[in-house]
Order: C-alpha cells, then structure tokens, then sequence
C-alpha cells in the first residue's frame, strides 16, 4: 500500500503541475508568405542592340576628346618649341650681323688691307721686280677658295687687265696661304 500510495500521489502531483504550469511554446499562428517582386525591365534584342551601340558611341566620342585634349596639348607644346627655335635662329643671325659690321668698321678693314698687302709683297715681291711694267698700282681678286682671278694694273688713272701678269702670278709657289674665308681685292701700290 505505501507503494501504491507514493505512485498514486506522485501521478496526482504530476497532473496537478501539468495543468497549473503552462509551457513556454507558444501557440503558432499561420504566417502568410509575402513574396517581394522586383520589376525587371525587359528588352528585345534589337533593344538592347541599339542601347549597348549608344554606350559604344558615347565611350568612343569620350576617348576621342581626350586624344583631342592631348593632341592640343602636344601642338601647344611643339609650336611653342618651334617659336623657341624661330627666336634663337634670329637672335643668332643678329649676332652673326653685328659681329660682321664689328669686323668692317673702318680700322678693321684697313688691317686687313694691310695685311693682305704685306702678303702679297712677301710672296710676289720678287716676281713683281722681275715684271717689267709701268704702273702706279696692282688690283688682284682671289676667290673664296683663294684662287686668283683677275689682275689689273693702274696706267694713267684707269685700271686695265693684264692676263700675262695674271699667268705669270698663278705660277708662283706661296709660302704661307692667305686666310681669306671671301672673295678678296688687294690694291698695292708700286714704291
């Protein structure tokens, strides 16, 4: 009986805390799904054909105005070197002029006058001594390559050509060459 009783009880005690001690599951209440729906625009392939072209033409018209812009940018820089070039070329050409009026004032040309002259004495002395002639002065042009050309005497206030001095003058062997880097002219006096 005791046993009987201790199961009775316990039975009792289990019914009596089922019914007063509810569970923490709580009733479900049905959900409804809710389906979100994204609208997709839809195209035909024409469409799309024609859209994907647009892109095409805007992203090359795009690299086109960049090339452009460099393009500009390189001209700005090429003309402005060219301008430099232009500048230099003319600054330098007047200073090549400048440096020629300095070498042809007055005192410059009569040393070189002088010089030439003291040339052709040491080197067609001899032969000039030789040379029988009456006359009160010499012109002789040399080229730019130093050959002579042309000699004329002075007779009677008028300069007249000699070819046979001229032929006599180009067979003489010259010690030293004269510098001339242009045609030149001496007029030598006879003493």
């Amino acid at each position: 009986m005791k046993r009987t009783t201790f199961t009775v009880l316990g039975l009792v005690a289990l019914a009596f805390t089922a019914c007063n001690f509810s569970t923490n599951e709580k009733a479900q209440v049905p959900q409804e799904e809710v389906a979100i729906t994204i609208p997709v625009e839809t195209q035909t392939t024409s469409e799309f054909e024609a859209k994907a072209l647009e892109e095409c033409i805007a992203i090359a018209q795009a690299m086109d105005e960049i090339k452009l812009m460099e393009a500009q940018a390189e001209q700005r820089l090429n003309d402005s070197l060219v301008q430099a070039e232009e500048e230099l070329k003319i600054a330098l050409a007047k200073s090549i002029e400048a440096e020629k009026k300095r070498a042809r004032t007055p005192e410059v040309l009569a040393q070189e006058a002088k010089k030439a002259e003291l040339w052709f004495q040491e080197n067609y002395a001899s032969v000039m001594e030789k040379y029988d002639s009456d006359y009160k002065g010499l012109k002789i042009k040399f080229a730019t390559n130093g050959a002579m050309y042309d000699v004329q005497k002075l007779v009677d206030g008028a300069w007249k050509k000699d070819e046979k001095l001229l032929q006599i003058l180009e067979k003489v062997q010259v010690n030293n060459d004269l510098d001339l880097g242009n045609a030149v002219s001496i007029i030598v006096s006879q003493v």
